[in-house]
């Protein structure tokens, strides 16, 4: 039993049409893949310049914390210490309302996060 010509040449036409779906779908894939490598790529661009500011403002952290520990082992070894001497007790007035304010209320922590999360968003 022989198909008739018009069937045959109707199955061959669905398999192209299949094939060349199925290539198409292949390609887009792949281009996706090598659309989030690079998307990944300049995340982790993103990353680097986030985790150097975050160690740039724990470095100027860790200057702080130094500067007034040394102060406190040096300077400040009895009570008495700090209030003898005027320009000392004005110091460690004016350190507690501006420096120590700076350190507990900074923002920079926030704009960095911000600042990764906005690039992500952007690559997303």
């Amino acid at each position: 039993m022989s198909s008739p010509p018009g069937v045959f040449f109707l199955r061959c036409l669905v398999i192209v049409a299949l094939a060349s779906h199925a290539e198409g779908e292949m390609y887009t894939s792949l281009q996706n893949v090598k659309q989030a490598i690079n998307v990944e790529r300049k995340l982790i661009e993103y990353l680097r310049t986030y985790i150097d500011s975050e160690l740039e403002r724990l470095e100027d952290i860790k200057r702080f914390y130094a500067k007034v520990s040394d102060l406190h082992t040096i300077l400040y070894k009895g009570p008495a210490a700090a209030t003898a001497n005027p320009l000392v007790a004005f110091t460690l007035i004016k350190r507690l309302h501006s420096e120590w304010l700076n350190v507990i209320h900074s923002n920079e922590a926030q704009e960095n996060i911000q600042t990764l999360r906005s690039k992500y968003e952007e690559e997303e």
